[in-house]
């Protein structure tokens, strides 16, 4: 793990996480036959645990609305950190090998959760990353679709 907050620490790290990510979308966009059973928990333990899922830094602006308010960009966006997960993940889902069937073991109502929390973040970036995969998640899982129409009805969505 590295703090794409601080611009300046572990430049050498960064470089190769962005690399193996950078590789990773190449590979899962464009190689058939990668996506196998036994790589699913160590994809969603990646994407999920590992990168994108974590605690939001406090807003700066309580009353912050999307439409209205200029957006609060989020440093670690800068080193591609967050993209290339989100594009890693995205690119997962709509794999052609994709497999529903061995994914819902792992992308669950509460992997569901934590990425509907995310829907917090101030960076418009984020938000249109997690639409897209929300509406992913919501065409591949048939199973999760009455959970996720409940957080939008909830939500005003």
């Amino acid at each position: 793990m590295f703090d794409f907050l601080d611009c300046v620490a572990d430049l050498k790290g960064k470089e190769v996480k962005r690399a193996a990510l950078n590789e990773l979308v190449e590979c899962v966009g464009s190689t058939r036959g990668v996506l196998i059973e036994p790589v699913y928990p160590d994809i969603i333990r990646m994407v999920s645990t590992l990168n994108i899922f974590r605690t939001l830094p406090p807003s700066e602006n309580p009353e912050f609305d999307p439409e209205e308010d200029e957006p609060n960009l989020e440093p670690s966006w800068l080193d591609e950190g967050h993209t290339l997960v989100y594009e890693f993940f995205l690119r997962f889902l709509e794999s052609p090998d994709f497999q529903p069937s061995v994914a819902k073991r792992y992308v669950d109502q509460k992997f569901v959760l934590m990425l509907l929390e995310l829907f917090d973040s101030e960076d418009p970036r984020e938000r249109e990353y997690l639409k897209t995969i929300l509406h992913r998640v919501y065409g591949k899982f048939l199973g999760l679709r009455a959970y996720i129409q409940t957080w939008r009805g909830q939500e005003g969505c």
